[in-house]
């Protein structure tokens, strides 16, 4: 049996229609395409939910809000401290801490990283010799 080959969109409009007309039992459809019952059953209600075939494509799955994020107001004191003081995460939370501001300094780091604050640091040289001696105490 020779494969085909076909788009996923091309393919999730052909089994959405074929689904939503009722003729075919999913199961059927669903092993004939490829896929699982639950995203047989996923595409098949999104076709039903709207009607078009243009809300078959693939959703984001980025969160809509991340709820442990610091604070717009926060990150905009943060910065504002930065570029007047210009220290780095460890003395802008002990000044944050003196307004009676709770941030730690991992967050402090991460809103000055983010916001592009912060330049990276130059990698460790190696050392330049061994201190290794032929036998033990020559250095005495």
């Amino acid at each position: 049996m020779p494969f085909r080959r076909m788009e996923k969109e091309e393919s999730r409009i052909r089994f959405s229609i074929r689904a939503a007309s009722g003729c075919e039992s999913l199961s059927a459809l669903c092993r004939e395409f490829g896929i699982s019952r639950p995203t047989g059953r996923k595409w098949r209600d999104r076709y039903h939910a709207c009607g078009c075939v243009s809300e078959l494509q693939e959703k984001s799955r980025r969160p809509h809000r991340s709820p442990r994020r610091s604070s717009a107001a926060l990150e905009q004191q943060v910065i504002e401290l930065r570029k007047r003081y210009g220290w780095g995460a460890r003395k802008l939370t002990k000044l944050l801490a003196n307004d009676g501001v709770q941030c730690p300094r991992t967050t402090t780091h991460r809103i000055l990283k983010r916001n592009g604050l912060v330049a990276a640091q130059p990698a460790r040289r190696e050392a330049v010799g061994r201190f290794e001696r032929a036998r033990p105490n020559e250095l005495w």
